[in-house]
This record gives C-alpha cells, structure tokens and sequence, in this order.
C-alpha cells in the first residue's frame, strides 16, 4: 500500500510540475544563461556533447539522415541533404537532459523512501540514470530530425515543452516500472 500513496504523490507532483512548466522552461533559461556565464559548462561542451553527438548521429541514420559530429565548432552536428548541401544543427550542453536528471534525484529522493532491499533501490537507481540518458538521446534525435525534415524553427519550438514533457512521462513510466517489478519489499 505504500507505494501507491508514494506514487499517488509522484503523480501529483506530476500535475503541479505541468501546471507550472512554462515557469520551469524560463526558470532552466535563466540558469543556463548564468552557467554560460560562469564557464561552468565547458568540460560538459568539450566532452560530453560530443560523445552524445555521435549517438544522436547513429539514431538519425535508422531514419535516413546522415549526420556528421564537428567537434570544436559552434555547431555539434551537419547534417547532409539530399543535394549535397549541409544543414548545421547546435548541440550544447544544455541539450544533454540535465534537468529530466535533476527530476531524476528529486523524484528518488522522495520515490525510493520506504521498506525496500537495498540491492532493489541499487537496480532501481541504475535503471532511471540508464533511461533517462536513453530518453534524453533519443530526444535530441528527434527534435534534430524534425529540424532535418521539416524546419529549424518548428524544432527550436518543440525543443523546450517537448523535452520536458517527455522527461515527465518518462519518470511516470519509470516509477510504474519500478514499483511494479524493481523494488522489492524488506521482510
């Protein structure tokens, strides 16, 4: 009984989280532009996007877009037309998902509270970090296939709702998951 009331909570938190999302997405903005401002982000911009570009390239190739990681330029990514020409697509390191990981820790903290063996928090933990990452590479394929086949602005507008609209759905997913076959009760 006491993961429903957990999860009723979770969900609710859901609720309030969409009530307020176009607060969230101002409030990330803010943040980003004062990480941008610190240099807090350069190891992220010059190790991690990269690696995560190249991911992002792979995906896009199961919808037939090549796309090619440029490493050190304002831009992560070109991605090649069907007339040779090149369209560039900006990946930073605010693209990564480290909000929908930041939701991540918040929900665990309040998600794994309870009786349960700690080798199941161990597993459950692992699965949400493995899944968000997961989530948040197939998100930015995307969104850069939509820039790809459709337009660099109706991506620009998807971008932000869109990403945090699936981080949510995600965590409803995940602890469902978690609850249902992960954790495991101490006798």
């Amino acid at each position: 009984m006491n993961q429903k009331t957990t999860f009723k909570k979770l969900f609710a938190g859901v609720a309030i989280l969409l009530a307020v999302l176009p607060f969230i997405v101002t409030f990330s903005a803010v943040l980003t532009s004062l990480f941008n401002k610190m240099e807090w982000y350069v190891w992220l911009q010059d190790t991690v996007v990269p690696f995560e570009a190249k991911l992002v390239a792979v995906l896009l190739r199961l919808v037939n877009i090549r796309g090619m990681v440029t490493p050190g330029t304002n831009f992560a990514m070109l991605l090649e037309r069907a007339d040779d020409s090149y369209l560039p697509v900006s990946l930073e390191w605010n693209c990564l998902g480290w909000q929908s990981l930041v939701l991540l820790g918040l929900t665990l903290v309040t998600g794994l509270r309870g009786n349960w063996k700690i080798m199941s928090k161990a597993e459950a933990i692992l699965i949400g970090i493995i899944g968000t990452f997961l989530i948040n590479i197939f998100r930015m394929a995307f969104i850069t296939s939509l820039a790809y086949y459709w337009n660099n602005v109706a991506a620009m507008i998807i971008h932000d709702y869109f990403a945090a609209f699936v981080a949510l759905l995600w965590l409803i997913f995940f602890w469902w998951f978690s609850y249902s076959f992960v954790l495991e009760a101490k006798e």
